[in-house]
């Protein structure tokens, strides 16, 4: 065979021709390196960003356990659901709710509003978020928060009498920062 010729890599490298010889970066490798962990790290911080704005939410609408439980007993109490904040043995000083996320916590036929105030993240702060009791045909009371759609047989509280019902209020807080039980 002419014009084929192998050398071993002994004389290879007599010749200097190593061929697992270390060689540097260059920029472009360098500049494409830099950009992908640019890109994973912003990711990463949304990412973060999101879960610490959905655990101020789990954590206020978890706080508003108190004052569900006080609309549960003024509706069984009253047969009807309590027109606000007073009806239902809400003090009017300060909301019954142990968030410091929360600014305000109102209820409307029954219906709670949380309003988040300056100590929540900037992308909750003032926006609000709704917690609404429906009722099942035997009048067990279930909430729903936020967006979620109510499920099958779930009636505003105070339907199957006929009397004052909760409405629910779409938030507007948005949705990628609702908790899964708010969506």
């Amino acid at each position: 065979m002419r014009g084929l010729y192998l050398m071993s890599s002994n004389a290879m490298a007599r010749r200097g021709l190593n061929l697992f010889a270390a060689r540097g970066v260059t920029s472009i490798e360098l500049a494409l390196a830099l950009a992908v962990t640019a890109v994973v790290g912003a990711v990463g911080f949304s990412a973060y960003r999101t879960h610490l704005v959905r655990a101020e939410i789990a954590r206020s609408v978890a706080a508003a356990d108190a004052a569900q439980r006080k609309v549960e007993r003024a509706f069984e109490r009253d047969g009807e659901p309590p027109p606000d904040g007073r009806s239902a043995g809400l003090s009017s000083a300060r909301p019954d709710v142990t968030s410091d996320y929360v600014d305000s916590l109102e209820i409307v036929d029954g219906r709670i509003d949380l309003r988040f105030g300056a100590a929540a993240n900037p992308a909750i702060a003032g926006r609000t978020l709704s917690l609404t009791p429906f009722e099942t045909a035997t009048q067990e009371i279930v909430w729903v928060c936020g967006n979620r759609i109510p499920g099958p047989g779930l009636q505003p509280l105070g339907f199957a009498n006929g009397s004052r019902r909760a409405v629910q209020v779409l938030t507007n807080i948005p949705p990628r920062y609702l908790p899964s039980n708010c969506r």
